[in-house]
């Protein structure tokens, strides 16, 4: 939960505590945030910065912090719940990704009984909806069948651990903000 500040943002000074900072750009004007360590709510933040729509320059200009102010921030997002949950939800994604070679159950559709496994051996673009992918089966019996790739789940998918989860925070997260 957040804690209420004694005052806004562009009131407060967070020189020293900036882990990074990037622009948004618009149409016409660009929008300008720092990624900063608030000591007084324990938390990492995102705070605006600047514009170019009127006369607002920009009051943190590079990353500042110092090793230990990184290191607060490290923690924090390595122990954040919602960092963690987004982090295992992609490896969960990235691990239930079919493709050749691997065996599938059908568990959707109309043409294949669900629950027929077979191992893929081909992944690629419906012909008729080039938005689409399908994949090619071989059944236990030899035969050849095709279906959606929405059709299909991946078997034998093996859960993830909390030391990947911590890996892809570093991954995904701290060096894209730190480095």
């Amino acid at each position: 939960m957040e804690t209420i500040t004694s005052k806004p943002d562009c009131e407060r000074d967070f020189t020293g505590c900036v882990l990074s900072t990037r622009e948004y750009n618009g149409y016409s004007d660009s929008d300008f945030y720092a990624t900063v360590w608030d000591e007084e709510q324990g938390c990492v933040r995102e705070i605006f910065n600047g514009t170019t729509r009127a006369y607002a320059p920009t009051k943190y200009h590079n990353a500042d912090a110092s090793p230990a102010i990184r290191a607060k921030a490290m923690a924090w997002y390595v122990q954040n719940p919602q960092v963690r949950a987004v982090a295992k939800a992609a490896l969960e994604s990235r691990r239930a990704k079919v493709s050749v070679g691997d065996q599938v159950v059908v568990e959707a559709g109309r043409k294949l009984p669900k629950g027929t496994q077979g191992q893929v051996f081909w992944v690629g673009r419906d012909s008729f909806n080039p938005k689409a992918y399908r994949v090619g089966l071989v059944l236990a019996d030899g035969s050849k069948v095709f279906t959606s790739l929405g059709n299909v789940a991946k078997l034998n998918v093996p859960p993830v651990t909390d030391e990947e989860i911590t890996e892809e925070v570093f991954r995904t997260i701290i060096r894209p903000v730190f480095y």
